[in-house]
């Protein structure tokens, strides 16, 4: 009987999402509001037990710009018609007067019956530029870009029941600021952000987070290094245009907010919030989160009763990268594939096999059955031989001054 197929009956939730891009406004340019209210990259999975589908996630390419194309892939498995497996989609991306975007690659998986990974999804989308204005683009996401989330049932250490642990992840290569003027500002991700949480049913119940580090580099010469929740800097911009007259680029690493008991467990984290800033009384021109992450879950009081001869070390790294499904070699240059969708082999998770998830190899057992007896044997007629050679020199020994007389 399988680990989930065992815990089924009990009742416990799970959620995780994330998204490598959020524009909570804009006003940076005519066309700067209909960037409000954008995601890029957003992936969720979620676990539960009490409303069906029990398992379900998805990935979606990029929300809330009217005319953006609604790219998005989900997938759901329960006890009714859904089945467990992995869906991928490939996007051409979008063209649209205020922004651009390259073809994307979306995962999403759901297992229920079988295996511990119940949900998982990656979002890696395209290249953006944004132009909220005629002039040079205002923000450029480099291609390379990821979100992921997971839940999965772990063990845990010390108690003899499972937990549920939520993940949440993003990566990013670097965001340009005003490309090819003399304004230019680049924030280099140098780690990635991650979150996870673990709903133990008892007082190891945790939250981890790991905030990234980035280096800030202006076209003026002068770099930044950020590494600890709560560093900022400011970027001055002097050169005319939207922001002059004061305006200036705030960047901060955000810290973690999270809510924890011995059953539950809810936490959030903006992992760095990047503002755009104009001249004195023109307020905000740009306020983005890059790296939204959300977990939560919940078990019952003393775990999930089950025993776990296969479940993931409960306690990774929070900087442990995510394992990997599909490799970028394989995504198309962007708005040269059409919309495809391939469905894949049903799998553990949607792209879970990393070293790290997986269970470390224990020491040697010793051999016993079958092994053991040839051993024995094999001991005995050593032993055996030994004393017959032992004997035979012996008694020639004893026999050789007698023979010597006789000749």
């Amino acid at each position: 009987m399988s680990t989930v197929a065992q815990v089924e009956r009990v009742s416990y939730q799970a959620r995780a999402s994330a998204s490598v891009l959020r524009l909570a406004d804009s006003d940076a340019g005519p066309r700067g509001t209909a960037l409000s209210g954008l995601r890029l990259g957003t992936t969720t999975a979620r676990v539960d037990t009490d409303e069906p589908p029990r398992s379900a996630a998805s990935a979606v390419q990029m929300t809330g710009p009217p005319g953006a194309p609604p790219a998005a892939v989900t997938r759901s498995a329960g006890d009714g018609d859904e089945e467990s497996g992995t869906m991928t989609r490939t996007s051409s991306g979008a063209d649209l007067d205020f922004l651009t975007l390259g073809s994307s690659r979306l995962t999403a998986n759901a297992q229920w019956g079988s295996g511990t990974v119940l949900s998982s999804a990656i979002a890696r989308p395209g290249e953006l530029v944004l132009r909220p204005d005629e002039d040079a683009p205002l923000m450029h996401v480099w291609r390379g870009s990821q979100s992921r989330t997971q839940n999965q049932l772990v063990a845990v250490p010390g108690q003899p029941t499972l937990g549920m642990r939520s993940s949440a992840r993003t990566e990013l290569t670097a965001i340009t600021l005003f490309r090819g003027t003399p304004t230019e500002v680049t924030i280099r991700f140098l780690t990635a952000p991650s979150l996870v949480a673990l709903a133990a049913g008892t007082d190891r119940t945790d939250v981890r987070y790991a905030a990234p580090v980035i280096s800030v580099t202006a076209t003026h010469g002068r770099s930044y290094r950020l590494d600890t929740v709560g560093d900022s800097v400011e970027v001055p911009l002097a050169e005319p245009g939207c922001c002059s007259g004061g305006g200036l680029i705030r960047i901060s690493l955000g810290g973690v907010r999270e809510r924890t008991g011995h059953t539950s467990v809810d936490a959030s984290a903006a992992a760095v919030r990047l503002q755009l800033l104009g001249a004195e009384g023109a307020g905000r021109l740009l306020d983005a989160t890059i790296g939204d992450l959300d977990v939560s879950a919940r078990v019952p009081m003393g775990g999930l009763d089950a025993p776990c001869r296969t479940c993931a070390d409960p306690d990774p790294e929070p900087g442990t990268p995510e394992p990997e499904a599909e490799s970028d070699a394989a995504a198309p240059d962007a708005g040269n594939t059409p919309d495809s969708v391939e469905p894949a082999e049903p799998a553990a998770s949607a792209n879970v096999a990393a070293p790290s998830e997986q269970p470390a190899a224990g020491p040697a057992l010793p051999l016993t059955g079958a092994s053991l007896s040839v051993l024995a044997a094999l001991g005995m007629a050593l032993i055996g031989t030994g004393w017959f050679i032992i004997r035979v020199t012996r008694r020639r020994r004893r026999r050789s001054p007698l023979e010597q007389r006789h000749h």
